[in-house]
């Protein structure tokens, strides 16, 4: 479905910086070049493939969660035409990411470490898509994108697809936070059965968004009658 592994081969000297800057600094539990090249650039890559056919009209993006960087970093090298906001609570992955950027040349690319309500705050409804990597479940993912999201914007979540009853759950509640039910676009990596996850924003939010720090996760959203 997807064709990106002949373009992972200029990842690889970002990928050698990335594993040598984790010996000081945890950001991956991957410790070999080959499997970071799968399962952070190609699985990122998937994602280009379908921001490219599916939002060819996106222009603001942010990466929830982003880690050491993905899949944002590599988004913002596939698509400099996009402005990419990469956002993560810890202080010393965001400083990677940012060296990281300059490594890449990816000047569409702004870190902020910030947690996501508070990020929310100062930036409701201003973003096309919003790309998620396994950060939370998807209801709560769900939560932090409407109010970030402009009106049609999108949700783009990547889970393995062992993940149906989150899907499920998720879809009961997507109205609450002013979205469709969504949609499953599968692929595999190394073997591994995953999915993009993509839910269109099409209303506002039936309740006043973002709670307050933590309160998504400790107390999830039910379906209303």
């Amino acid at each position: 479905m997807f064709h990106v592994k002949h373009r992972m081969q200029k990842y690889e000297p970002f990928v050698d910086f990335l594993l040598e800057y984790n010996n000081f600094i945890n950001l991956t539990s991957i410790r070999n070049r080959s499997d970071a090249l799968v399962k952070h650039v190609e699985d990122s890559l998937v994602l280009s493939d379908h921001i490219r056919n599916h939002h060819p009209e996106a222009r603001r993006l942010l990466d929830i969660g982003t880690g050491a960087g993905f899949p944002g970093l590599v988004l913002a090298k596939e698509h400099p035409h996009i402005s990419i906001t990469l956002l993560d609570a810890t202080k010393k992955k965001i400083r990677f990411v940012e060296e990281a950027a300059l490594f890449l040349g990816a000047n569409n690319a702004c870190a902020v470490a910030d947690r996501v309500e508070a990020f929310t705050l100062k930036n409701k409804e201003v973003f096309d898509v919003v790309v998620v990597r396994s950060v939370a479940r998807l209801d709560v993912l769900l939560e932090y994108a409407a109010p970030l999201l402009k009106k049609s914007g999108y949700l783009l979540a990547m889970k393995s697809l062992d993940t149906l009853d989150e899907m499920s759950l998720a879809d009961e509640v997507a109205s609450v936070f002013g979205f469709n039910v969504g949609h499953s676009f599968p692929y595999v990596l190394l073997d591994q059965k995953r999915s993009i996850l993509s839910y269109r924003k099409i209303g506002n939010p039936v309740i006043s968004l973002p709670r307050k720090i933590g309160e998504a996760i400790k107390y999830p959203i039910q379906r209303r009658s």
